[in-house]
This record gives structure tokens, C-alpha cells and sequence, in this order.
């Protein structure tokens, strides 16, 4: 069974109403720091509006061909992050990574053929087929975004 790890949230600064392209470093800087080797990973990830009655998850992707790092930061992604900044008046950029983990405990990298999990098979703390215990803190916040 595949296992995956949720992290983040993690803000997006904007410049005005729009995500700043120039943050993109700072932003992996902070994802590193929280858990080195966790930008060049492959899995799940979703983008929210936070604001003061809580968090609403707008796009929702999966990275496998490419790390989180190249595929979440692309002008595509981000245009469509920006689609929805500008829908809502208020309310802070975030992302969540939810990362696949090997057998090893390690992050998965991206492969040409991809991943290729069945749903049934995966283990997604806050969301999906998890196992009993207490969950991370990011996972809490997870299944909070996602209502599990």
C-alpha cells in the first residue's frame, strides 16, 4: 500500500491581489526547512484561500513526471491560482503538499511513466485509509480544508 505524508499549510505571498513570482525561492526555503528533500517530491497537492472563518480548497493537482517544486510554480498553475485570487476579495494563498512516501520512508521522485496508484491502495493521513493514531498537525489541517 502507498503511503503519503500531508505538509502545510504554506502562504503564497501575494504583490497586491496577485501571487509574486519573486517569492518562488522563499517560498521552496520555507518547504525545505520544514522538510528537506519535500520540494523535489511527487504526490497531491491543493491551493485554498484562507481567511477568518477558515481555509476553501480551489485547485487540486497531482505532480508525478514532475516535482512539486517544478510543476506548482508553473505560469499555468499560477494563473489559475490568480483566476481564483481575484474571485474572492480577501483571504491569504495556500498550498498544500502531500507528498508520496517509498517503501523506505523516503520521498518519491519523479518518474517518466509517473506513479500510478489505484485510490484503494494509498494511505493519505486526513483524508484517506489512514491508519489509527494521532494525526500530524498538517494533517489535521488537512482533513479541516477538506471536511474528513
Amino acid at each position: 500500500m502507498s503511503r503519503y505524508e500531508a505538509f502545510g499549510p504554506f502562504k503564497m505571498r501575494k504583490n497586491g491581489s496577485l501571487i509574486d513570482r519573486r517569492e518562488c525561492a522563499e517560498f521552496w526555503a520555507r518547504v525545505e526547512q520544514a522538510s528537506g528533500g519535500l520540494s523535489s517530491a511527487v504526490g497531491c497537492y491543493i491551493f485554498a484561500i484562507r481567511a477568518a472563518k477558515g481555509a476553501l480548497p480551489w485547485y487540486v493537482g497531482k505532480t508525478e513526471k514532475h516535482s512539486f517544486k517544478g510543476e506548482t510554480w508553473s505560469p499555468h498553475k499560477l494563473n489559475l491560482y490568480n483566476e481564483a485570487l481575484n474571485l474572492r476579495e480577501r483571504g491569504a494563498a495556500v498550498l498544500y503538499l502531500t507528498a508520496k512516501r517509498t517503501k523506505g520512508g523516503r520521498f518519491a521522485k519523479p518518474r517518466k511513466r509517473g506513479i500510478g496508484d489505484i485510490p484503494r491502495g494509498i494511505v493519505v493521513p486526513g483524508y484517506m485509509n489512514e491508519q489509527p493514531g494521532a494525526r500530524s498537525v498538517s494533517a489535521k489541517s488537512l482533513a479541516k480544508l477538506l471536511g474528513t
